[in-house]
């Protein structure tokens, strides 16, 4: 603990279990502040600073939840936080959505009865990290006009993320994700830009360029793997725009690269806004052998209408699923249906937001047939794509080689991880 001590702070209407974490926050060295109710934690929180607090989600009249969305309104988000509650496991694993929704810290989550052990070692303070500073000054500077500038001088560009074959360990594609640097403000983030575009109406500019940029720096990528198909996002402001597909094939055979390595990824919400025409656009590219992919797959609100009208031929689930089915059964769940209603309209299924040895283990269990994420490899400029994508195909039919020996046996899948 510091020399001028941190403070606790124990919010409880439960007088033995105020004293219980009252005494063991003492003997860690803490500060000890209790409040019995909703409004006694308000008015503490308000004219004083707190380093951890202990909340128990039942507090009398008003909840625990009540009290996070206070802290999150003061923006108290360096406070660490510990949840105790003697509701279910569903409900716990719930409010810790809502403590991340709420961009808190979130020190641990208790089930009654407490676990001594457990609650130390939840109040116990996280060495924390130097906070980042950013600037928001590009986003200030950035106009239509200059987004055009950028088109002409041709700044805007692509990075290749690998794409991984869970049968065989085998880079089977990429996604090309769009960049752009510039000399006076270096690289903007695709989450500064597009918005500016699609408020201008520059999405149809943009979109041929990356789309353009993703064929010409990816044919070779094509060429050297048989199969590998390059997906390029499509923005839902273009669903609505019937030129698409011959926009799309223009491009596909100016760049002289076959319709079937081309894969256009559309979120649910875009092609869901207007059914009818992203049907018309859908099948067209079907019809001319691109694939159609319906990206982050489960976070709109019409998943199941968008499978059932939509021809869509591969399902991408996405990664806020596939990082939480680690640890969460809901996500597991959830993961899992996806999987299986994707095979049901014979979609290839790709999990994004691949982490972790845990979470490849679990998406190839229930039957993904791709994967991409950190855990194999972040987005790359093109010759690092290439040489990346060269030597892991090479070590995997090395290691698929010897593996076919009797006396030598082999290693399994998880030996192609990464």
């Amino acid at each position: 603990m510091n020399a001028t001590r941190d403070r606790l702070l124990v919010v409880d209407d439960d007088l033995v279990q105020r004293v219980l974490i009252g005494k063991i926050g003492a003997k860690l060295g803490y500060d000890t502040v209790v409040a019995s109710s909703y409004e006694a934690a308000t008015e503490l929180l308000t004219r004083d600073t707190f380093e951890v607090m202990a909340l128990d989600l039942s507090l009398g009249e008003r909840d625990g939840v009540e009290l996070l969305r206070f802290v999150a309104e003061r923006d108290l988000r360096e406070m660490s936080i510990v949840i105790i509650s003697g509701c279910d496991d569903r409900i716990m694993k719930a409010t810790r959505r809502v403590v991340n929704g709420l961009k808190l810290s979130l020190g641990g989550c208790l089930t009654k009865p407490l676990d001594l052990n457990r609650l130390r070692s939840a109040l116990e303070l996280p060495q924390r990290s130097p906070p980042v500073t950013t600037s928001a000054t590009p986003s200030l500077q950035i106009t239509p006009e200059r987004i055009l500038r950028g088109l002409a001088d041709h700044e805007f560009f692509v990075e290749f993320q690998p794409k991984i074959g869970l049968q065989t360990g085998k880079v089977v594609g990429a996604e090309a994700l769009a960049r752009w640097r510039t000399p006076e403000f270096g690289m903007i983030s695709p989450l500064v830009f597009i918005p500016i575009a699609e408020e201008s109406g520059l999405m149809r500019e943009v979109t041929d360029r990356v789309l353009s940029s993703a064929m010409s720096q990816g044919r070779k990528l094509i060429e050297r793997t048989p199969g590998f198909t390059v997906a390029v996002n499509i923005s839902g402001s273009l669903m609505s725009d019937l030129t698409l597909p011959d926009r799309i094939e223009e491009i596909l055979r100016r760049e002289n690269v076959a319709p079937s390595s081309l894969t256009v990824e559309i979120t649910e919400t875009s092609a869901m806004a207007d059914v009818d025409r992203a049907n018309d656009i859908l099948v067209r590219l079907r019809i001319k052998n691109i694939g159609t992919a319906i990206d982050d797959f489960g976070t709109g609100y019409s998943s199941l209408a968008a499978l059932a009208r939509l021809p869509f031929s591969e399902l991408k689930i996405d990664q806020s699923f596939i990082k939480g089915c680690e640890s969460d059964d809901d996500m597991m769940k959830i993961v899992d249906a996806s999987v299986a209603l994707a095979k049901a309209f014979n979609m290839k299924v790709v999990a994004e937001g691949v982490e972790s040895l845990e979470a490849l283990e679990i998406i190839r269990r229930i039957g993904c047939d791709v994967a991409q994420g950190f855990f194999f490899a972040p987005s790359l400029r093109r010759s690092s794509a290439e040489r990346w994508i060269s030597q892991r195909n090479s070590l995997v039919e090395e290691q698929a080689a010897a593996a076919a020996l009797p006396q030598r046996g082999g290693p399994g899948l998880t030996a192609f991880a990464n």
